[in-house]
């Protein structure tokens, strides 16, 4: 009886033992699963973060990357734009002593025409003052007594004849041009000198119209066979030396009253721009 007691027993102690046994294994192996979700997910977890991480870094990164590019970009601009501003200045500055030496030497190949020594004793001067107006009737040039300029001293451009000094400062002038009323200059035809006459903006002499900026004149004999295009120099006669070119013929009207031939003439000297000047002292006929 005692033997059938103790055998149920070892029985039941060695099922369960073979329970507890197989639960183990069971837990172990679902541990062991577990440990490998877990080390698994963890290591998503891992990879996430560093991505969630690495992403703003690299956003931030290619940001300062970008400034520091977009400053050396700028730098570069700075310095590219003050290269181009020096080369404008140097090309303005060239510009204008090119402009300026091809004034001068217009005028002095004006001079050329000029036939008496007067030429050899010029002064270049600017023009630095002007009446209201578009046309240079009156002006003031950039030198005076002190430079050597006396009264009724005669101005000249590249181009030709312009007018005469007036009044006198040590170092300033006043001038009119041909085109004032007060201003008056004889002529002659350079195709032929015996062709002469004066030119006048006086307004008594109004028998012939001409546009702003033109000049008028008259010649002394209707005979004179004059024509449109003809070139009109100083004769000589006054203050103005012989050779000095005018302008030239524009339009011609006869006045057979008065015995004479009207012209319009054009400046060759351009009267409504004037910058530089030569100063020539003219004959004293006081």
């Amino acid at each position: 009886m005692r033997k059938k007691l103790f055998s149920k027993k070892n029985k039941e102690v060695i099922v369960i033992f073979s329970i507890a046994i197989t639960l183990l294994l069971i837990s172990g192996a679902s541990l062991k699963s577990n440990n490998n979700i877990l080390l698994s997910s963890g290591v998503d977890i891992i990879s996430f973060g560093e991505s969630v991480v690495k992403k703003p870094y690299d956003f931030i990164k290619s940001n300062i990357d970008a400034m520091f590019n977009y400053r050396k970009q700028m730098k570069k601009i700075d310095e590219l734009e003050e290269e181009l501003s020096k080369l404008k200045k140097d090309y303005v500055k060239e510009k204008l002593i090119k402009e300026e030496i091809d004034e001068l030497r217009d005028l002095k190949e004006s001079l050329k025409y000029v036939e008496e020594d007067l030429n050899k004793d010029y002064i270049s001067a600017s023009v630095v003052g002007k009446n209201d107006g578009k046309y240079y009737t009156s002006f003031i040039v950039s030198a005076g007594k002190n430079q050597g300029v006396k009264e009724n001293s005669v101005v000249v451009s590249g181009k030709g004849l312009v007018g005469r000094v007036f009044e006198i400062s040590n170092n300033y002038s006043k001038a009119i041009s041909l085109l004032d009323y007060k201003s008056s200059v004889s002529f002659q035809i350079l195709r032929n000198s015996d062709y002469v006459g004066v030119i006048n903006q006086d307004p008594i002499i109004n028998d012939i119209e001409v546009e702003e900026g033109y000049l008028k004149g008259y010649l002394f004999d209707m005979k004179y066979d004059v024509v449109p295009g003809d070139i009109l120099i100083t004769s000589g006669l006054g203050i103005y030396p012989k050779g000095i070119h005018i302008g030239e013929i524009k339009e011609i009207k006869e006045d057979k009253n008065n015995l004479v031939k009207y012209v319009k003439v054009e400046s060759y000297s351009d009267l409504k721009n004037l910058d530089k000047v030569m100063i020539i002292n003219g004959r004293n006929i006081d």
